[in-house]
C-alpha cells in the first residue's frame, strides 16, 4: 500500500547528505556576490587607472578606455546584484558565466599577456565559471 507521507531510510539518508551541501550553497552564492561586486567596485575606483592604463596601451582612445572601464565595472556589479536577490540569482550566474567567457575572449584577443601575469587574473576566472555552474546546478526551480 502506497503512503505518501512515509519516509524510508533511504529519504532519510539523502537529505542528511544534502544538508552540507545547502549550506555550502549559501557560502557559495555569498562569495560570488562579493567576487563581483568588489571587482566591479574596485575598478570603478582604486584600479580605474591601471585597467584604463591597459586599455590605452592597446590601442583605444581616451574616452572608449574610459567608457569600457565604467561599462564592465557597472556590468560587474550588476551581476552581483542579480545573484544576491532570490528571482534573479539564476539569471545572474548565467550572466555571470557569460561575461567571464567574454572576459577570457576578450583578453585572449586583446591582451593575451594578462593571462600569465603574475597574479594570475585571467586563471581563476575558470574555477569562479565552474563555482556558478555548481550554484546554477543547486538553484530552486521555484
Amino acid at each position: 500500500f502506497f503512503n505518501a507521507t512515509a519516509t524510508t531510510e533511504s529519504d532519510t539518508r539523502a537529505l542528511h547528505d544534502a544538508r552540507p551541501i545547502y549550506l555550502l550553497k549559501g557560502l557559495a552564492l555569498a562569495m560570488l556576490v562579493l567576487f563581483w561586486g568588489a571587482s566591479g567596485v574596485i575598478a570603478l575606483t582604486v584600479a580605474f587607472e591601471p585597467a584604463r592604463a591597459i586599455l590605452l596601451t592597446h590601442g583605444f582612445t581616451v574616452a572608449q578606455a574610459n567608457a569600457f572601464t565604467i561599462a564592465t565595472s557597472l556590468m560587474d556589479i550588476s551581476v552581483g546584484l542579480a545573484i544576491a536577490w532570490r528571482r534573479s540569482c539564476r539569471i545572474g550566474l548565467i550572466a555571470g558565466i557569460l561575461i567571464s567567457l567574454g572576459y577570457m575572449a576578450g583578453c585572449a584577443l586583446i591582451t593575451p599577456e594578462l593571462w600569465v601575469e603574475p597574479l594570475g587574473a585571467l586563471v581563476k576566472t575558470g574555477p569562479a565559471i565552474v563555482l556558478m555552474l555548481l550554484c546554477l546546478a543547486m538553484q530552486d526551480n521555484r
